[in-house]
């Protein structure tokens, strides 16, 4: 007898979920429970990989020094790792996308047009918290 195959969703995660890796964020719940449905195969994850930067960029104006930057970095590698949390290359496709949503809907700052351009390009569902670049995600797909 054949086994039914099951519909995995496929989310893009970014800056918001490794900001909420932190367990005094107050989205570190939403984060943890990401992690656990990724680990069981429920969903598949892919972290955008404007979201490093984005991440380091944030940690630098908050004060951080780079050392300290660079271990959190580490941790946040260790941690998405251990939970199959796959990467994407960032290509040139992605950047033009981002360039044409940017002039589409001003309300996209640069990272949040890259984040929504990788969810549109590699056909993945946006999952992580900003409602800005869902709705841009969203109104893309439906036409």
């Amino acid at each position: 007898m054949r086994q039914k195959r099951r519909f995995v969703k496929s989310l893009l995660l970014e800056t918001g979920f490794l900001l909420a890796l932190n367990p005094l964020d107050r989205n570190h719940s939403w984060a943890v429970s990401i992690l656990n449905e990724c680990r069981r195969k429920h969903i598949k994850c892919y972290l955008s990989p404007a979201a490093p930067v984005e991440v380091s960029l944030v940690l630098k104006s908050r004060g951080f020094e780079e050392s300290r930057i660079s271990r959190v970095l580490r941790l946040m590698e260790s941690i998405v790792a251990g939970a199959e949390v796959r990467s994407l290359n960032l290509g040139l496709s992605h950047a033009a996308k981002a360039a044409v949503l940017r002039g589409k809907y001003p309300e996209l700052g640069f990272f949040d047009s890259l984040h929504a351009a990788l969810a549109i390009e590699e056909g993945l569902e946006y999952g992580d918290l900003d409602e800005t670049v869902r709705n841009v995600v969203e109104r893309e797909r439906s036409g």
